[in-house]
């Protein structure tokens, strides 16, 4: 099985222009994962992904996440 992960940012009306290019829903990321349990570590427990949720966490205003398993629709 391969899990799609795709994470969706949308910036703080606020944010300056130096730490964004323009509005909206401006960056997107596409994971994949062998399984939901890889999912849920990195989501939860990856040092890493950690620490960006903390440094992004002030300029970001919404998030949309979507999962899904690769063929099954």
């Amino acid at each position: 099985m391969v899990l799609v992960h795709i994470v969706l940012f949308q910036f703080k009306p606020n944010t300056h222009k130096e730490q964004i290019d323009d509005g909206g829903f401006s960056h997107g990321f596409v994971f994949h994962f062998a399984s939901s349990a890889d999912r849920d570590y990195y989501v939860n427990g990856d040092p890493a992904h950690l620490e960006f949720k903390k440094k992004a966490g002030g300029i970001v205003q919404n998030v949309r996440v979507v999962d899904y398993e690769m063929g099954a629709f």
